[in-house]
């Protein structure tokens, strides 16, 4: 009997004690009656509700639960025009009151100080952002005077809007005011200690600066803050740093990567975060041999077994799009292909004695190819007769005949014409054919010079290259 009450008054302290400490917004919106608002959070740049709330005829009501919010920044959400960011941190029993003529002018929060900072910081950099902006309409001024005048005003105005954000950093702390400051803050670049009489300053500033750009940009960024990933920050400043400031190369790309993600294994939401933007950051990009960083981040995450969150299928189809990719980064040597030729005559890729080989994949019955191919023939192969240039062409069909008659009609002479009905040499595998056509250009050596070109950046890279020799 006596352990019984023991347990039943020790449960009711727990849920007490679980209620004193769960989350309370009280909500002032006047000029709002009867009307539905929503509170949602930001995970990324991404935003999902937490709750509704129909606040009364007064525009009154109250958001609250029985545990804390993670913190993070909150919105309050009427609709797409009415809106507003408030900070949620350690102290969760908050009283929100705005109107909705000046519904950021007018927001005051109490009950927490880094949310009533937060508040602070928007009015004040909304206030200068206007007034900055003011200035730079007059930079356009024919008056030399005016426009003298507002580069004077406008670079007031970015000192003193850095030394209020750098006084908030000092007086928040590690709170999450504090944290979100940090994060959003932009570094000055310090002025290089090197002559600029020297006659290569340019390429010495340049330097100096990307360096500095790639050691200091994401400094502010604390990527052991899980709090972080509930802001719009993250994205936006990985963006940047990954596609903008770093030289894009997978030699420049990949340690910082790798750095980045081994400061974070010890946050398991953080660590997910940043592998799931590095591996999709590098199958979106645009940019040639990319998928070098592809393959790193696999290696790196999936195939070390780091990544927890992924299930078997989702860790199959990366394991297999590395295993597909790796044998043909830029910079490998291509891996040979033994195929019958348009004689019934066996020849090698690597045989070839060229300076530079083009590699072609294509089906004699694909639209895109009835056009590439003879284009490749007509505007590369011909423009380039007079260099030691080869082209390996692996037509992908099982019908000779046709094949034949698609290589009389476009009169393809002087290519090696090839083709593996069999599957012998393993092709599609070796160089990731997935669709057609697929272009490759291999040096003198068959080292992996390009890849995926189309007709346009073939002769563009082809006259870059020989224009060196």
């Amino acid at each position: 009997m006596g352990k019984k009450l023991i347990f039943t008054i020790s449960l009711l302290a727990v849920l007490l004690l679980a209620k004193a400490d769960g989350f309370r917004v009280e909500v002032k919106w006047d000029g709002l009656k009867d009307t539905s608002i929503y509170l949602a959070h930001y995970f990324d740049t991404n935003i999902y509700v937490n709750d509704t709330l129909q606040l009364n005829s007064n525009g009154q009501g109250v958001f609250e639960g029985d545990s804390l919010l993670p913190q993070g920044l909150y919105m309050l959400y009427l609709n797409g025009n009415y809106y507003f960011d408030v900070l949620i941190g350690e102290k969760q029993k908050i009283k929100v009151k705005t109107n909705n003529i000046h519904l950021i002018d007018s927001l005051v929060i109490s009950g927490s100080d880094e949310s009533r900072d937060f508040v602070n910081y928007q009015q004040y950099i909304r206030r200068q952002s206007n007034l900055k902006n003011s200035y730079l309409e007059k930079l356009k001024s024919e008056n030399n005077e005016e426009a003298a005048e507002a580069r004077t005003q406008i670079d007031r105005i970015d000192n003193e809007m850095k030394t209020y954000i750098d006084n908030g950093i000092e007086k928040s702390g590690d709170n999450m005011f504090g944290a979100f400051l940090k994060a959003a803050n932009q570094a000055d670049i310090p002025e290089p200690n090197f002559d600029k009489a020297h006659p290569q300053y340019d390429s010495l500033a340049w330097f100096y600066a990307y360096n500095y750009r790639r050691d200091h940009f994401l400094e502010g960024v604390d990527f052991n803050d899980e709090r972080l990933l509930r802001t719009p920050l993250l994205r936006p400043k990985l963006d940047v740093y990954f596609n903008k400031i770093l030289i894009q190369s997978p030699d420049s790309i990949i340690p910082q990567a790798i750095k980045l993600l081994r400061n974070a294994e010890k946050q398991p939401e953080m660590y997910q975060y940043l592998s799931s933007f590095l591996i999709n950051n590098s199958v979106q990009s645009k940019i040639m041999g990319m998928d070098a960083v592809f393959v790193a981040m696999a290696d790196e995450v999936f195939l070390s077994g780091k990544a927890f969150w992924a299930d078997s299928a989702q860790y199959i189809k990366i394991a297999e799009e590395a295993y597909l990719t790796r044998p043909n980064l830029i910079g490998n040597i291509a891996p040979d292909l033994e195929m019958e030729d348009i004689d019934g005559e066996m020849e090698t890729l690597h045989q070839l004695q060229s300076d530079y080989t083009i590699l072609l994949f294509y089906e004699y019955n694909c639209g895109h190819c009835k056009k590439t191919i003879p284009a490749i023939y007509n505007d590369v192969y011909m423009k380039f007769l007079d260099h030691n240039i080869e082209v390996f062409a692996v037509c992908m069909n099982d019908d000779k005949e046709k094949w034949v008659e698609f290589v009389n009609e476009h009169e393809l002479v002087g290519w090696h014409h090839v083709w593996d009905v069999d599957h012998r040499s393993k092709f599609r595998f070796k160089y990731n054919v997935k669709s057609t056509p697929i272009i490759y250009l291999l040096d003198k050596n068959k080292k992996i010079i390009a890849k995926k070109l189309d007709n346009d950046n073939l002769i563009m890279l082809l006259n870059t290259l020989l224009n060196k020799k």
